[in-house]
């Protein structure tokens, strides 16, 4: 009986062996750079430290992502990707921006912008400018005014109503037949924005003296029985009905209040004589006063310019009013 005896050799290549050395090596250290750079898309943060954004003002974007190693902007206004971490940019017309930042390549923030209007620069040179030559008035006396405004042309005198001219003269004179504070406003060249507006108190009629020579004695018999007409107290002008005064600093702040759902419309009652559905002038078109509160609660405003006229009972009968709504980011 034949026996054998069969001996089996395993020989492992070298070179494969350095192949799986290497290959592992290889991925230790992808791995390795991945995980040290790795950055959770959920904290990426850029800011910008404007407030308020308007066309054509340079703007600084940062941002602030820890371990971050490439940017990539998108401003959302057809301009070319920019790559820094800091830059400045300008958006050129007013509307709203999504603006993109996308770190190391696959991490995306998208924050909303709006850009407003350009700011208009007004020229300090061609603001109506005038002096009150009597600034101490009375009931039926003249007021003068003369206006020392560089290049006037045209002008606008603006005496009791805001919304009415009373003269056209460059250097008019009037007669207030009520006593209280008047608002003078003047615009010259027919240019609203460049107007300005002077307040003045206009003091009650003297009371003339009577002479004893002017006395007349009545015959108290011949005096009709009319107690209320003669009753000194009935006619006392101290019992005549006053609304609480309020100026232009005031009334803006309230208003502002109502934007904030603070106060509304009825908290201005008082003032108004109880009549909420005031015509008033806001952005040069007609509405009510309780409409504009309706139109405002609850927005963020800015209220640019404020032009408030008074009965002689201290009632407000005429507002006019410039506003813009503010963004929030």
């Amino acid at each position: 009986m034949k026996t054998s005896n069969k001996t089996t050799n395993y020989h492992l290549d070298k070179s494969v062996i350095l192949f799986f050395l290497i290959t592992i090596l290889v991925t230790a250290t992808v791995f390795a750079f991945k995980y040290v750079n790795y950055v959770p898309c959920e904290v990426i943060e850029f800011s910008f430290k404007e407030t308020e954004i308007r066309v054509d003002e340079s703007i600084e974007f940062e941002d602030k992502t820890i371990g971050a190693l490439e940017w990539k902007w998108d401003f959302g206004d057809s301009t070319a990707i920019d790559t820094r971490r800091k830059l400045y940019h300008t958006f050129k017309k007013p509307g709203e921006y999504n603006v993109s930042l996308i770190v190391n390549g696959k991490c995306p923030k998208i924050q909303k912008i709006t850009v407003l209007e350009k700011k208009e620069i007004l020229d300090p040179l061609k603001k109506a400018k005038f002096r009150i030559l009597t600034p101490r008035i009375r009931v039926g006396e003249k007021l003068k005014v003369e206006d020392n405004t560089l290049n006037a042309e045209t002008w606008e005198w603006n005496f009791e109503n805001a919304l009415g001219g009373t003269s056209r003269e460059k250097s008019p004179e009037y007669i207030y037949s009520t006593e209280g504070r008047k608002t003078i406003t003047l615009i010259v060249n027919g240019e609203l924005k460049y107007s300005t507006k002077q307040t003045i108190e206009v003091l009650p009629k003297k009371k003339e003296k009577i002479r004893k020579d002017d006395i007349v004695i009545r015959d108290v018999s011949v005096i009709p029985d009319d107690p209320i007409g003669d009753d000194p107290i009935a006619d006392d002008p101290k019992d005549e009905f006053k609304a609480p005064f309020i100026n232009e600093k005031s009334f803006k702040s309230k208003l502002i209040l109502v934007s904030t759902k603070k106060l509304t419309a009825k908290d201005f009652k008082d003032y108004l004589c109880g009549n909420l559905d005031l015509p008033i002038i806001v952005k040069k078109k007609r509405t009510t006063f309780i409409e504009f509160c309706e139109k405002i609660k609850g927005k963020s405003i800015v209220i640019k310019d404020l032009d408030l006229t008074h009965e002689d009972n201290n009632c407000i009968k005429n507002i006019v009013i410039d506003y813009r709504k503010t963004s929030i980011f």
